[in-house]
């Protein structure tokens, strides 16, 4: 039985076996219904869980909650260790700070 992607309008959902990322960490493959026009990738609710498991285990679960300090006139913002090693980054780093006010966000790219 064909179903349709929730997603677009003109693609058909097949099962494979997708390869999961997560801040550049394989998590493993898993079984997903993908869309044959959009590529979109739904995955059910075991494996869903099972990914989730996955990452909680590689310790890449979850938004990373990072805490701002005062250092005399200047704000640091901490980043864990674990994220830090993924990204390649130790003290002497250079990286580019770049706001977006409106969006209560900043972006961080490493130089």
């Amino acid at each position: 039985m064909k179903k349709d992607c929730p997603m677009c309008p003109k693609g058909i959902l097949h099962r494979k076996a997708v390869e999961v990322e997560r801040y550049g960490v394989g998590i493993g493959r898993f079984a997903a219904e993908v869309c044959s026009s959009c590529g979109e990738e739904i995955f059910g609710s075991h494996e869903a869980a099972k990914i989730e498991s996955r990452m909680k285990a590689l310790g890449v679960w979850g938004a990373e909650r990072a805490s701002v300090y005062r250092l005399g006139n200047n704000f640091a913002i901490g980043i864990r260790k674990r994220i830090a090693q993924l990204l390649g980054l130790n003290k002497d780093s250079k990286v580019s700070l770049i706001p977006q006010a409106g969006a209560k966000r900043i972006i961080v790219e490493i130089n």
